[in-house]
């Protein structure tokens, strides 16, 4: 039988890249504020910490399933560039990102609830952004995209015009690291593409009748 998998997110894009997978699961997002930053903390730290307490929030209510917490970030040589608050912050931040290159990391917690095991990973990505022009700056800032957005930007959208270069898993740029997500599966007994295989063959057969 395929596990019952919770995603403790609400994210749209996260929601499609899931279902882009073809993998069967529910929404169920966390109400976990994100705390700050701990002193010495390490960027890829943090993000796993935030992972684990979304993941863990929502496994409160479930008794059995298997819960996916993640959390994305994007760096900045030792500092995490969050979700802007204002079009002038944004406007600060795409200047920093600008000509230059980033990471971008994604705590990604599986939680076993039945088990009351847990498992975490951390996905990355580096980014160059273009020099961009006071123009194009502001440009982009009126499409309003950068709102809700870790770095104030969104890769699968207009930004995609100010990228030239990524190294690593696209998908973790965008706010779920797939190659991570499948290492915790494995680790974890799962055989994430027997059970894929099995649901395509499955549907396939169905469709026949």
């Amino acid at each position: 039988m395929n596990p019952k998998w919770i995603l403790a997110s609400a994210s749209p894009r996260r929601n499609e890249i899931l279902k882009g997978l073809g993998l069967q699961f529910r929404t169920d997002p966390s109400g976990v504020c994100e705390p700050a930053r701990r002193a010495r903390e390490t960027p890829s730290d943090y993000a796993i910490r935030i992972a684990h307490l979304k993941a863990q929030e929502t496994a409160g209510r479930h008794a059995s399933g298997l819960v996916i917490g993640v959390d994305t970030i994007v760096v900045l040589g030792n500092a995490i560039l969050g979700k802007p608050e204002t079009r002038a912050e944004a406007r600060s931040m795409l200047r920093r990102l600008s000509g230059r290159w980033h990471e971008v990391l994604s705590g990604i917690c599986l939680i076993d609830c039945s088990r009351c095991r847990s498992r975490s990973s951390i996905g990355r990505s580096r980014v160059h952004f273009r020099r961009l022009s006071s123009e194009e700056l502001e440009w982009y800032l009126r499409t309003g995209e950068y709102c809700d957005k870790a770095g104030a930007y969104g890769i699968q959208g207009y930004a995609s015009l100010f990228i030239d270069r990524i190294e690593g898993c696209y998908f973790n740029i965008v706010g779920f690291p797939i190659t991570a997500f499948q290492k915790l599966c494995r680790e974890s007994g799962i055989n994430l593409i027997r059970d894929l295989t099995t649901k395509h063959t499955k549907h396939a057969k169905e469709n026949a009748l």
